[in-house]
């Protein structure tokens, strides 16, 4: 049979299965925003900064440390 599904990126980007596939559609949908909400000053597991890498290849643990304990204008994200 025919299967059609509608997935995010990330979630195809390790996919090794030869017999899918992918076709980029974000000319349809436009882009989307993942946010991350922490309280200042809390402390992170080492999950919680992995899971932060994998929505945004600009995340990084020091990036995240650093917003956790600046200011708002010692980071750029």
């Amino acid at each position: 049979g025919l299967g059609i599904g509608i997935v995010a990126e990330m979630a195809m980007a390790d996919a090794r299965e030869a017999d899918l596939v992918t076709r980029p559609l974000g000319q349809l949908f436009g882009q989307n925003v993942a946010r991350i909400a922490v309280k200042r000053g809390a402390y992170l597991r080492d999950f919680v900064y992995h899971f932060a890498t994998l929505l945004s290849d600009r995340l990084d643990r020091d990036l995240i440390s650093k917003a956790m304990t600046g200011h708002i204008d010692h980071y750029e994200l």
